[in-house]
């Protein structure tokens, strides 16, 4: 008596086996050491750079030593931050994974590592805001970004969705075809 097969795990049609031999699976850990390397950056920029940049006269011990007199934790944040850049780094690993199984074509793996990069912007925004309003507490200065750095995030960000919208418009487009008959 053979088990019944899980509806979740079906295998990947014959023609996703065809793209999978074309595309080949090299490229499959680039998607998770890109996001890593996004994720890597912004924990960084968080703890490191926009507090350096934001206060340029005084050193990293000085900054966190008056946010610590300000009553603001910064030991507090590391966890925090650590485990919102890991939950990136694990949907992307997850992603690979998912591929690796050959369960998605490989535009659709590809598309899943792009979405991730994509939502790197707000999970950027989101990390960054409590440790920037600290700082503009404590030193009375703006909130906004100070170093060059978060641009350059949002700016992955966004192309990453642009070319995630740029993947769809083909699938769209023999979506729409195979309704119109």
């Amino acid at each position: 008596m053979h088990p019944r097969p899980s509806p979740v795990l079906v295998p990947a049609p014959r023609s996703h086996d065809a793209a999978w031999s074309r595309w080949g699976m090299w490229w499959l850990p680039l998607g998770p050491a890109l996001v890593a390397c996004y994720a890597t950056v912004m924990v960084l920029t968080i703890l490191v750079l926009e507090p350096l940049a934001a206060m340029p006269d005084l050193t990293r011990a000085e900054i966190f030593a008056a946010l610590a007199a300000a009553g603001w934790t910064v030991a507090g944040k590391v966890p925090f931050l650590v485990g919102w850049a890991m939950l990136g780094v694990g949907l992307s690993v997850a992603g690979c994974a998912v591929a690796l199984r050959r369960r998605v074509a490989p535009d659709t793996a590809v598309t899943i590592q792009i979405a991730v990069l994509a939502l790197g912007a707000p999970a950027y925004f989101w990390a960054s805001f409590d440790m920037g309003m600290d700082l503009a507490d404590t030193f009375m200065i703006t909130g906004g970004h100070h170093s060059a750095v978060p641009p350059v995030l949002y700016a992955v960000s966004g192309w990453a969705l642009v070319a995630l919208v740029a993947l769809q418009v083909p699938r769209v487009v023999r979506w729409v075809s195979a309704r119109r008959g």
